[in-house]
């Protein structure tokens, strides 16, 4: 949503956004995968992979939302911020939630009354029951809704005292819920609880460290490609560990927020960085992927379900994955060149 948001580009955090959706389809194309092959199998450490290595997207996104949310020269009144920003992601969280509850409608069919069905699809609608990738809405408005206190740091706080903020933030956040459930720490879980942070409070603490990083960029490669490989060792190694141990899958390193989820998620915005200063002008690929990423998130997973699941089931998971995500990124493409002209949804809902 950051191209509505401000003229100015930012090639780094182009190329981040641009990574991070086709990471969310890899995500997506990988996570049936699993219960079709036995753990340890060939296929089921493909699908591991796959999983593994695109798991930072979510908080990706949030880096790059807080980096641009919380500069300073941007005006974020209270006034705009609950008139512009949170009405437009209610209207779009709104808009989207009923289509998919129309969507889910329509796959149901003959399984119920339809007297019934709507009945389960209002409840959806009154519960916020809403379709499994509109949770990312939720963490947005958290994100925002914390604005006027982040800000209110970036601006007055010093680089010592915003280092220490943030990584307040992360250790309650982060380090704390993921260390909660290994020894000795977990011998005081009862205690530890009222330390962790849930999920939603996390994501603040998110943009601003985004906000940091985009003020401090890498002076180097190697660092943040040891990070982003760091991580994606610790959650691959520790998915098929635990899941052995389980004889099924096991999702713990999974967890869109674990602790080396997060750890990825910096590296990739480091290694974004570091290219992007690189540039003369970023490209004009990576520039529509970027605006268009909020729209192919939205509208993947209705190619997903149209989209014949079952031959990618059929195919070799090194195949499957990436062709399936190739084929829902160029419908979800092809979507947002419609939509984008159509003045209510280009301006609201997208």
């Amino acid at each position: 949503m950051e191209k509505k948001l401000s003229p100015r580009r930012d090639g780094a955090i182009d190329l981040v956004k641009a990574l991070a959706i086709c990471a969310v389809l890899c995500i997506h194309c990988s996570a049936n995968h699993f219960a079709n092959h036995p753990v340890g199998s060939l296929r089921w450490l493909a699908t591991d992979f796959f999983g593994s290595v695109s798991r930072w997207a979510v908080p990706a996104f949030l880096l790059c939302s807080g980096a641009l949310m919380n500069d300073p020269d941007r005006d974020v009144s209270i006034k705009k911020l609950f008139s512009r920003y949170l009405l437009r992601l209610a209207v779009a969280l709104g808009a989207w939630a009923v289509f998919y509850e129309l969507l889910r409608l329509f796959f149901s069919r003959g399984s119920a009354p339809v007297g019934q069905l709507l009945l389960q699809a209002g409840k959806n609608l009154l519960y916020g029951n809403t379709y499994y990738h509109l949770y990312y809405f939720y963490f947005v408005f958290a994100l925002y809704l914390a604005l006027p206190l982040t800000r209110l740091v970036v601006r007055c706080a010093s680089p010592s005292e915003l280092r220490y903020i943030v990584g307040l933030w992360l250790l309650l956040g982060g380090v704390l819920r993921f260390l909660q459930f290994f020894w000795p720490f977990s011998q005081m879980y009862a205690s530890l609880l009222y330390l962790v942070m849930p999920a939603a409070f996390l994501c603040p603490g998110l943009g601003l460290l985004g906000w940091y990083l985009r003020q401090h960029p890498p002076k180097g490669w190697i660092a943040p490609l040891l990070t982003f490989l760091a991580g994606f060792a610790v959650t691959f190694l520790g998915t098929w560990r635990r899941s052995a141990q389980a004889g099924e899958l096991d999702q713990f390193y999974l967890d869109g927020f674990s602790l080396f989820i997060l750890v990825m998620a910096v590296g990739v915005f480091r290694l974004s960085q570091w290219w992007g200063l690189r540039w003369g002008e970023t490209p004009k690929a990576v520039r529509f992927l970027s605006a268009a990423s909020f729209c192919v998130y939205l509208v993947h997973p209705f190619f997903q379900a149209l989209a014949v699941p079952s031959l990618f089931l059929a195919l070799p998971v090194w195949l499957a994955v990436p062709a399936q995500a190739a084929v829902l990124l160029s419908l979800s493409l092809a979507a947002y060149w419609v939509l984008r002209r159509l003045p209510v949804v280009g301006r609201w809902l997208i």
